[in-house]
């Protein structure tokens, strides 16, 4: 049964750059112009569709139109009914993938490192032959 929650979920919980890459080569052309995922607008055909990361909405700045996720995989030529299942699918898939293990800290290094500054202090001594720079 297709709910409310669900199509809320599908549209807002699955980030679109997952349902481009799982699309494959249903998708349409995309890359990340300064931070941000734009696409082929299935609309209109120009790479202006761009997606707002706060909200998981695309919007054309040619046509003017919006596009979400059940959107893009009706647009692909899916029905709706399909498009649910496999966007339901996919949210699974994404929150199973980026719900692992927190990430662990890097192991710290225990033991004392030399302290370069003061090797290069103790080399220049060295050739200066002195304690150091005349003051």
């Amino acid at each position: 049964m297709v709910t409310r929650d669900l199509l809320r979920s599908l549209r807002n919980d699955l980030p679109m750059a997952f349902t481009i890459q799982q699309l494959g080569g249903d998708a349409p052309y995309s890359k990340c112009v300064e931070g941000r995922l734009r696409f082929v607008c299935p609309h209109c055909g120009e790479l202006l569709a761009t997606v707002n990361p706060r909200n998981n909405l695309a919007h054309c700045f040619n046509c003017g139109k919006n596009i979400n996720n059940i959107d893009l995989l009706l647009l692909a030529g899916y029905d709706f009914k399909g498009s649910v299942a496999l966007l339901q699918k996919w949210l699974f898939l994404y929150k199973r993938e980026t719900s692992g293990p927190p990430p662990t800290a890097p192991a710290t290094r225990t033991a004392p490192q030399p302290n370069g500054a003061q090797r290069l202090v103790d080399i220049l001594r060295q050739d200066l032959g002195n304690d150091g720079p005349a003051r």
